[in-house]
């Protein structure tokens, strides 16, 4: 009997935890968060259409001193990760909330696809079909031989150089140094806006 009891007690936790996953999930979704790009920087010389990217919806500012500094995780597996680990720099893009941002936002979080024979990962191509100079710029990186794609469509992307990561459960926490700051707009849009499985642009104040 005390076998059985303890099963028991065991189930309800087990029972417990897959609910309270559920409720997370359908609160968090409640939450309006920046729908933002993060594309890696990648060796000069390849070719464009392996640039890494990804959607992120938390990024958040860290710090202003001794340097500024934002915060943002991501799910593995990613091949967008191993890139950033590898070379160290990335950019962060403020998205304009116009229909061509969704298109990216949603292009840009297919993430990695199971093999057929599900035996590993598949990097998909968000850069695949975007053309340079209509779709995207490169940053050169003052001294080495790296580029970071850079958005057209964006009020503003911020340079960041990789200053921490931390492994938690499935995901990885980075925290970046902020190096530079480009303006494409001086207009404060608000950015695009994600929640409840939708797409929004920042409404009226409160009076």
């Amino acid at each position: 009997m005390v076998m059985i009891r303890e099963f028991t007690r065991f189930q309800s936790t087990i029972s417990k935890h897959i609910i309270t996953q559920g409720k997370y999930k359908e609160c968090m979704g409640r939450i309006a968060n920046q729908a933002m790009i993060l594309s890696s920087a990648s060796s000069n010389r390849l070719p464009h259409e392996l640039f890494r990217g990804l959607t992120l919806s938390s990024v958040t500012s860290l710090a202003l001193k001794p340097f500024p500094m934002i915060q943002f995780n991501l799910q593995l597996p990613s091949f967008t990760s191993e890139s950033l680990h590898e070379n160290q720099f990335f950019a962060v893009h403020l998205l304009r909330p116009n229909p061509t941002s969704i298109e990216l936002a949603r292009n840009f979080s297919k993430g990695a696809v199971r093999n057929v024979t599900n035996t590993g990962f598949t990097p998909t191509k968000p850069f695949q079909d975007l053309n340079e100079n209509e779709h995207y710029a490169t940053y050169t990186i003052e001294g080495t031989e790296l580029v970071i794609p850079i958005l057209q469509n964006s009020d503003r992307v911020l340079i960041c150089q990789k200053k921490d990561v931390f492994r938690v459960g499935d995901h990885e926490i980075w925290v970046g140094q902020v190096d530079d700051i480009l303006v494409n707009d001086d207009k404060a849009t608000g950015g695009l806006l994600y929640c409840n499985r939708n797409f929004h642009i920042l409404g009226n104040k409160i009076e």
